[in-house]
């Protein structure tokens, strides 16, 4: 049954994307439409009509300029009807058997939001521990163990669309280099989804030597963007008892190594949130 609509925004890694585009004939059978939205310097249209692929796709152009979330938006225009969604960023690798394992997983329409684990040698072996109560809520300690997870990465998931609807359906493009994940959660939560992490289903993320999100943080602070970010993100989902107590405490902490010489904390986090100011 083709009940899936499936999104990859891509940036300059024809290699990759081809390998991924070939992946996906195993999953033909499901797909009803793919959309892949190209901001590469050189277009990959021609090389993608090469491929036979078994399935429906459309290419759409996207100004480099724009986020990978402006893509994915761009991408949600041609959707239709689908049962699923699912996001994928351009460097996977997906063996046929775990496509299997997602239907499979999704098939008792219990959970909304499925996220498969990563090929990683060392992630399944380590116990994690985070340094604030955030991170400890949303991440898994134990990446080895299946559990409902609050985290969604924003490039590997795959969600019912009748929840995705009621988060609000579009990404939040002000999210550039970090928190789009976050948000993506924190809205499916609010929006009632139960969220599972199944790392049996195991995806192979690439180490790909550039990227739409890699590329900004080339061409900027990226410790200034993430505090406005991090500042943006409590403040849309938390209250403001909670944005203030963080704020303050981000305060304290930077006054601390300001007493230690180092200024830089301080001036990044009050222009930081000068900055956020000017988004809400």
């Amino acid at each position: 049954m083709n009940n899936f609509f499936l999104v990859i925004p891509t940036r300059d890694r024809i290699d990759f994307l081809s390998n991924l585009l070939l992946d996906l004939n195993e999953f033909c059978n499901h797909i009803s439409h793919v959309v892949i939205v190209d901001q590469s310097i050189i277009k990959n249209d021609v090389h993608i009509s090469s491929l036979n692929l078994k399935y429906k796709y459309t290419i759409f152009e996207n100004d480099r300029k724009f986020s990978v979330n402006h893509s994915r938006n761009l991408a949600l225009r041609a959707y239709k009807n689908e049962e699923w969604l699912f996001f994928l960023d351009d460097d996977l690798r997906i063996p046929a058997f775990a496509f299997n394992q997602i239907v499979q997983e999704l098939a008792p329409k219990i959970i909304d939001v499925l996220i498969p684990g990563i090929i990683r040698n060392d992630l399944y072996t380590k116990k994690f521990e985070y340094d604030s109560i955030f991170e400890t809520l949303a991440k898994p300690h134990d990446f080895s163990k299946s559990r409902f997870r609050l985290q969604v990465s924003s490039g590997l998931n795959i969600v019912n669309a009748d929840v995705f609807k009621e988060a609000g359906f579009y990404f939040d493009e002000n999210f550039t280099i970090w928190g789009d994940d976050w948000d993506y959660g924190l809205r499916l939560l609010k929006a009632g989804a139960i969220i599972y992490y199944q790392p049996k289903i195991l995806v192979e993320h690439l180490d790909t030597y550039s990227g739409g999100q890699r590329d900004k943080s080339k061409s900027m602070d990226v410790k200034l963007e993430k505090s406005k970010l991090y500042f943006y993100l409590i403040h849309k989902h938390f209250s403001k008892t909670a944005f203030k107590r963080e704020y303050y405490l981000i305060l304290l902490q930077s006054l601390k190594l300001f007493a230690k010489g180092n200024f830089r904390e301080l001036r990044t986090h009050l222009k930081a949130y000068n900055l956020f100011k000017k988004m809400i």
